[in-house]
């Protein structure tokens, strides 16, 4: 990228919309984004949050809770969380060490289009 976004990093106000929108425009051109998603459901897999999903998900429907995508959808969007944060725990929590691990990736991604300040 010619002109890389500055990121103030160190600022409590949000990142622009406009470098926002350059930042995502420079991940999906180098091909960050994918790498980002494959981080996150590599983890999530290795941490066996997948296979809860599918296995609460199934449960739904067989039980007769839920009998559309979007009322699943509804269902699990209420109980995923992060550990640790805001009470969330049970099958569909987010292990803290996979946020922190992906964090980490989304960061290194970053770093390699964004000019970091601090």
């Amino acid at each position: 990228m010619a002109n890389p976004p500055k990121v103030p990093i160190a600022e409590t106000n949000p990142v622009p919309a406009s470098v926002q929108d350059q930042i995502t425009l420079a991940l999906l051109a180098n091909g960050g984004i994918p790498r980002i998603q494959a981080a996150f459901r590599q983890r999530l897999d290795e941490a066996g949050w997948s296979e809860n999903l599918r296995n609460y998900v199934t449960a739904l429907f067989r039980s007769g809770e839920c009998t559309t995508f979007f009322e699943a959808m509804e269902k699990v969007k209420e109980r995923v969380g992060l550990e640790g944060r805001d009470g969330f725990e049970g099958e569909l929590v987010v292990p803290r060490s996979v946020g922190e691990e992906v964090a980490g990736v989304v960061r290194r991604e970053l770093e390699g289009i964004c000019e970091m300040g601090k």
